[in-house]
């Protein structure tokens, strides 16, 4: 009877455990995320030179440009050349972005045009982001002059070359008979591809800034003691691919120390039934097991 009972001490021993260990189990708890956040859109301060093309459209612009930083200086028969001292004594009071319509009132030839590309850039040197919208292709020599522009784009980073001509080629009702100055409609298409080319360059300066996540925080979570109900999760369950959970393993495991160990004294106590009377048959006068 001693052995047996000390297998049944054994078994309540490990069911003891195997309750303390899955009540005590803890739960994790992910912290939660934040969601990226814009940065905050820097102030610029916008400079427009032109002749009188951009003249024309110079209430449309201040009104795309409402709440900007913007000036707009434009006047008649104002060439490139005439403009690169404008832009030299200027120096820091030009702002972050300058916009341009200067080509008009110059020379058709496209290498002098180069050479004053070159100069009014230098000129620029101090300005993050220059747009720069080129000619309608309205006589000689004046597509080459656009195509000066587009070469610059490759020697300039901060340069952005608006394809003016090509707007007026799909609305040629953007201009006059003379096929430079704007009508009403080429005023205000003019204003609103300049804004597009100014916010897209607003655009590249503006990346997401993201929260770093917090890594999860361990949290103890009680797990009730109670037997889940018959087709249903344990609470204890490590998950859904472990198959059979930790409080499971040990109720079988005590079972199994309870039959083992009922099995063994029931072993014993036959072997001493056996050696007693073995013994009682060796004595003199002693009775046979019947």
């Amino acid at each position: 009877m001693g052995s047996r009972r000390r297998w049944i001490a054994a078994a309540v021993l490990a069911l003891v455990w195997v309750s303390v260990t899955t009540t005590s189990a803890p739960a994790q708890t992910p912290a939660p995320t934040s969601a990226p956040t814009p940065a905050p859109t820097p102030a610029m301060r916008v400079s427009m030179y032109g002749d009188s093309v951009l003249l024309g459209a110079r209430e449309e612009l201040l009104a795309a440009f409402s709440g900007e930083q913007v000036t707009v200086d434009a006047v008649e028969d104002r060439s490139l050349l005439g403009a690169i001292g404008l832009f030299q004594s200027a120096g820091p009071a030009l702002g972050d972005v300058v916009v341009l319509d200067l080509g008009y009132n110059d020379a058709s030839d496209p290498s002098v045009f180069r050479e004053r590309i070159d100069g009014a850039m230098g000129a620029l040197g101090g300005v993050k982001h220059v747009i720069w919208l080129n000619q309608h292709d309205w006589g000689p020599g004046r597509a080459a002059m656009n195509d000066e522009l587009v070469a610059a784009e490759s020697r300039y980073p901060v340069l952005d070359v608006v394809d003016w001509n090509a707007e007026v080629v799909a609305h040629p009702d953007y201009v006059y008979a003379d096929s430079i100055h704007l009508t009403p409609a080429g005023q205000s298409a003019m204003a609103t591809v300049v804004r597009q080319h100014f916010d897209r360059y607003v655009a590249s300066l503006t990346p997401t800034t993201t929260v770093p996540t917090t890594t999860a925080v361990p949290t103890t979570v009680p797990v009730t003691s109670a037997a889940a109900p018959v087709g249903q999760a344990s609470s204890g369950a490590s998950g859904a691919g472990d198959g059979i959970d930790v409080r499971t393993i040990g109720v079988v495991a005590a079972i199994a120390l309870v039959v083992v160990g009922a099995a063994a004294a029931m072993t014993a106590r036959r072997r001493a039934r056996r050696r007693v009377s073995a013994a009682g048959r060796g004595r003199p006068g002693a009775t046979p097991d019947r």
